[in-house]
Parts: C-alpha cells; sequence; structure tokens
C-alpha cells in the first residue's frame, strides 16, 4: 500500500453501540488525573502577589468587576500599579520564551480604569477577637496595611502627619505618571471599609509614642520623607531645591520660579520625577550622574520617557562645589569620576579621576541623590544603621512594635511597599491570634520569592489547614504547540511636544480591543482556563466541562488513566497521581 493510498484511508475509530456504563474500565488503570493550580513565574516575581493568570483569563471573558476582585484580594492599589510599578512580572513571563511577554501592567491599568465606577464588595473575615491597631504613616505601606489588618476583621487607626493620604504616591510622583484623581478613588475605597483615619497627627508631637503602646499592635510605615543633603553648602543659595521638597512644591499647588537651565542631580526616579517636571515648565534640563547610564537606578521606561522629553544627560561626574555667580545664576564644580569595582548594591564604585574637573552653570539645581527617614521621634533601640531594624516577618526588637516600607531595609518601589503592607499586616493578625509566621508564611507564600497570598491565608484560617504551595509553572513545562505566535501589545504614548503639554498622563493604556487581544495572549501558566483540549483529546470520553460555570468533572469509574488529558493541557493544569 503505498503512502498516497494510506493517507486517504477513512479513520477507523472503534465505537460501541450500546451502554458501556456496566463495564467499570476505571478498574484497569493504575493512575487517575488530578486538576492541580500551579504558581505561574509572573504571580511568583509580583512582590504584591497578585493572581495574574486568574484576572486575565476572567479579563478575556470580559468579567471586568470579576478580575478587579481578584486584584483587589491581593493589591489594594491596582490603579496605582498599573501605571507606577516596574513590573517584575512582564520579566518572567513563560509567553517571552516563544515570542514577547504578556503587557501585564497595562492590562491591571485597564481593569481598573473600565471598573472605577463600581464598587465592589469586599468582605472582612469575621474574626473571634477583633483588636485595636495603629498603623502609623498613610503612604502606599501604611495604607496597604491598614487596608489588610481591616479585611482581618481588625480594628484600625491611621496616624497620618499631612493633610492629604497617599505619601509619596501623593506627594513624590508627578500627575502625568499618577494622576491623583486614580489616587483618591482607590484610597476612598480603602477607607470605605471603616478605617479611622486621624490626619495632621505626629508621632512625637500630637501624640506620644509612649501612648501607642495603648494599641495591641501597631505598625511603624513613616517613609523616607527626607531628601540628603550633598554638604556643599547649598542649603544657604538660592535657587537650589532638594529633590522631595521641589516635587512637593509643585504638587501642592505652590509657585516655582524656574530659569532657563536647570540641572538635577542624581539618577534614581526621583531624580527623573523633577527632570520631567522642570521640563514641562519649558526649562532646559540636564540629570547629572556620578555613574554611567547603566548604573542608574531609575526604571528604564522612565529614563527612555526622560531621553524622548529631550532631557540631556552627563555622567561621570560629581559634583564638588556649588557657589552663586552674581545675583541668580548657579556655578557648579564637578570632580570626574571612573567606574571601579562593584559594590554591594552590584553596582560599579565610582571613584574620583585625580585633578580632573569641569565647571556647570544653571539657572537652578534640584539635588536628587537619594531620602532618608526622620528618625528623631523613633525609640534609639529600634533603629538599625539609619532604618527601623525588622526581622524577615517585620517585627522589631521591642513587641508589639512591627515596622515596614521604605523606613525598613527594603527596595524603595510602591509595589514593595504595599508587600511590606500586607506582610506586616498578617505577622500582625498572627501575633495577636498566638500563631507563629514561621511556620504560616511558607504556606502562603507564591512561590519561592515570598510574596503572601491572602487567600489562602484566609483559607488556613477559617479550615485550620494552610494550603500547600503551588509550584512554579516554567516554560519547558507547557505544550508550545497549542500556541500561536502574537506581538505583545504596548499601552499607547503621547510624544514629543504633545508630552509636555502640562501634566496630562503621557501613557494612555490600552483600547479595548487592544486590551482583548492583550488578555488572550496570556498562556494561563498551570491554570486551568477551561481551553476545552481535555475535553476533545480523552479517547474514553469521561470527562464533562462547562466553562461557563468554571467546572470540570472526570468520570474516574470509567477513566483508564492513560494520561492523555494531562498531555493534551496547554499549561501543565492537570497531572495523573498513582492510585492508592
Amino acid at each position: 500500500m503505498t503512502r498516497a493510498e494510506w493517507t486517504n484511508l477513512e479513520p477507523v475509530i472503534p465505537i460501541s453501540y450500546g451502554s458501556t456504563e456496566i463495564v467499570e474500565t476505571g478498574k484497569w488503570g493504575y493512575q487517575k488525573p488530578e486538576d492541580v493550580t500551579f504558581t505561574a513565574p509572573c504571580q511568583e516575581a509580583c512582590p504584591a502577589g497578585n493572581p495574574i493568570a486568574r484576572f486575565l483569563y476572567q479579563a478575556t471573558q470580559k468579567r471586568y468587576e470579576d478580575a478587579l476582585l481578584s486584584l483587589l484580594r491581593e493589591n489594594p492599589f491596582p490603579g496605582t500599579c498599573g501605571r507606577v510599578c516596574f513590573h517584575p512580572c512582564e520579566g518572567d513571563c513563560n509567553r517571552s520564551h516563544f515570542d514577547e511577554p504578556v503587557s501585564v501592567n497595562a492590562l491591571e491599568r485597564y481593569v481598573f480604569d473600565v471598573t472605577s465606577r463600581l464598587s465592589p464588595r469586599l468582605d472582612p473575615i469575621d474574626h473571634p477577637n477583633p483588636q485595636p491597631v495603629a498603623v502609623v504613616g498613610g503612604g502606599p505601606c501604611g495604607l496597604s496595611a491598614a487596608y489588610f489588618l481591616t479585611l482581618l476583621g481588625h480594628r484600625v487607626t491611621l496616624f497620618e502627619a499631612t493633610k492629604d493620604l497617599g505619601g509619596m504616591m501623593r506627594w513624590g510622583i508627578p500627575d502625568y505618571r499618577l494622576p491623583k484623581g486614580v489616587l483618591r478613588k482607590e484610597i476612598t475605597r480603602i477607607l470605605a471599609l471603616g478605617i479611622e483615619v486621624q490626619r495632621g497627627v505626629r508621632v512625637g508631637k500630637e501624640i506620644s509614642f509612649r501612648e501607642l503602646e495603648n494599641f495591641k499592635a501597631v505598625f511603624l510605615s513613616p517613609g523616607a520623607g527626607l531628601s540628603r543633603s550633598l554638604s556643599l553648602g547649598e542649603a544657604k543659595i538660592h535657587g537650589i531645591w532638594k529633590g522631595l521638597d521641589f516635587l512637593q512644591q509643585i504638587h501642592s499647588g505652590d509657585k516655582v520660579r524656574l530659569g532657563k537651565e536647570i540641572v538635577v542631580l542624581g539618577g534614581g526616579n526621583t531624580a527623573l520625577d523633577a527632570a520631567r517636571t522642570a521640563r514641562r515648565f519649558g526649562s532646559r534640563v540636564v540629570v547629572i550622574y556620578r555613574r554611567t547610564k547603566a548604573e542608574m537606578p531609575a526604571f528604564e521606561e522612565e529614563i527612555q520617557g526622560a531621553e524622548e522629553e529631550g532631557i540631556g544627560f552627563e555622567f561621570l561626574l560629581q559634583p564638588v562645589k556649588m557657589e552663586l555667580v552674581g545675583r541668580r545664576r548657579i556655578r557648579l564644580t564637578f570632580q570626574r569620576m571612573k567606574l571601579g569595582r562593584r559594590d554591594q548594591t552590584g553596582r560599579r564604585r565610582a571613584i574620583p579621576v585625580e585633578g580632573s574637573f569641569v565647571t556647570r552653570e544653571a539657572d537652578g539645581v534640584v539635588v536628587a541623590v537619594g531620602e532618608d527617614i526622620d528618625g528623631s521621634w523613633i525609640p534609639p533601640d529600634l533603629m538599625e544603621k539609619g532604618a527601623i531594624g525588622v526581622d524577615a516577618y517585620l517585627r522589631t526588637n521591642r513587641m508589639p512594635f512591627f515596622a515596614g516600607g521604605d523606613a525598613v531595609d527594603q527596595p524603595r518601589t510602591v509595589v514593595t511597599a504595599i508587600a511590606a503592607g500586607k506582610r506586616g499586616a498578617l505577622s500582625i493578625d498572627l501575633y495577636l491570634r498566638g500563631l507563629s509566621p514561621e511556620t504560616v508564611f511558607p504556606r502562603i507564600a507564591v512561590g519561592r520569592k515570598g510574596a503572601l497570598s491572602l487567600e489562602a491565608y484566609r483559607v488556613g484560617i477559617e479550615t485550620g489547614r494552610f494550603p500547600e504551595r503551588g509550584e512554579v509553572v516554567l516554560h519547558d513545562r507547557l505544550h508550545s504547540l497549542f500556541f500561536q505566535l502574537s506581538k505583545r501589545i504596548a499601552p499607547r504614548r503621547r510624544r514629543g511636544e504633545d508630552a509636555l503639554r502640562g501634566f496630562r498622563e503621557v501613557r494612555l493604556g490600552l483600547s479595548r480591543k487592544e486590551a482583548e487581544v492583550s488578555a488572550q495572549r496570556c498562556l494561563s501558566c498551570g491554570t486551568c482556563n477551561y481551553c476545552l483540549n481535555c475535553y476533545f483529546f480523552c479517547p474514553e470520553g469521561v470527562i464533562a466541562l462547562d466553562p461557563v460555570g468554571e467546572m470540570k468533572r472526570v468520570d474516574l469509574v470509567h477513566c483508564k488513566g492513560c494520561g492523555t488529558c494531562a498531555q493534551s493541557c496547554p499549561r501543565s493544569a492537570i497531572r495523573m497521581r498513582e492510585n492508592v
């Protein structure tokens, strides 16, 4: 028989015209299929532990309110994070091994934007013995801690030193990155849970530190609101601002006179926020940094945005002198630097080039070389190397005090502050219940990187059994033959002169069609998304699926345990287990 003759044959399919229910063929098999939910690497990479595969699956079904609820159960700031997060999830996206990563960050923003008028119901745990807990500081970490403590059933009082909540999100991030209307909506939702807020109350002035001991637990999250000084006498020269002070003046609506030429010293996000803000006032701006572009701690996206907006950069220059020239002109003297060995941060050290100096002149200077915390009101025994000392569970050496956010030794980003608030809330709840985080946290951690799942915690508290931590599904366990290649859809942006017209948002997000296509690009790694592969490939017809109701049933009595369903699952959400 020739190959052509063989190919043209109709397939032979074994078929029975009678009922086979009396023949319990499932008794022959030594293994059975089992539905599993593993952890996608994007979720593991998210400091807040966002359930990325789940909310994106819900987005593909256009169930945007469900998607929002999925996010809010793990992160109170999806609208904010969808705009300012550095999205490490996309760097670990399995899709990047096939073509390009999913636009997770833009989709998080889209879900918030299309549901911003909704008020989804969040039900706190019915705590048998709720306790009064104080949170000091209303930035992203403090608001997150207050949010999760309230969801865990406690009575929270939040102390904030300024008139507005939000911390760096309110005073440090410009509107072109995070519109204040978005932030207000998210804070309003948090406070609607019933959190008591005392604004304009500074610990050490309006309230003493000792008075905090009246609470059963205290979470300290004062942030790092003091800009570092270069100690070059800049405080005495008019026209020199500290980075955070400059941004706060702008965001408070105060009038700031900027000259035609502005120099910004520093390489972090605060420096670039200040530079891009000054550019919107019509100034020519140059950012000067003592290392090279490769060592800049600012997000790559912010550096790229600054370059597109016409901001100049000069590298390997360290300021050593500042002086006034005439009435308003400022002369800066820089020493040239070169790069040496790497320091503890992994960046190469900046080493002075002996005898090599240059000068620059400007009408104004913004010094944005880092931030410190105001520890004047914090007892010395709680401080450690300029920060509040905590262990892995954010406990200080004086219980019942916990601490997190920029005031402790951790990366200073919005999403890591939010994650610290969640971690602190769970630690406090365990402390008040008399349970140990050392035994609980490993069970509710998302993968290996330490983000915590509130959903897993709630299950453990309500049932008395904490679930097993989900294994991380890497790309080599996916069946790529079932996936079609497609291009990533990046969010639209204002560019050039259009971006510099005021403080309108630069990133414009995704359109409805773009969001639908982007969500469908998610591989749903380790999570069933009812693709029906197992249903169609099962040779025995023992699988019943209801994608609408998100239910799957396997008739194990008649399942032979061939494993075809597991082999045909594109996303490794079925495994075979031996019969016991």
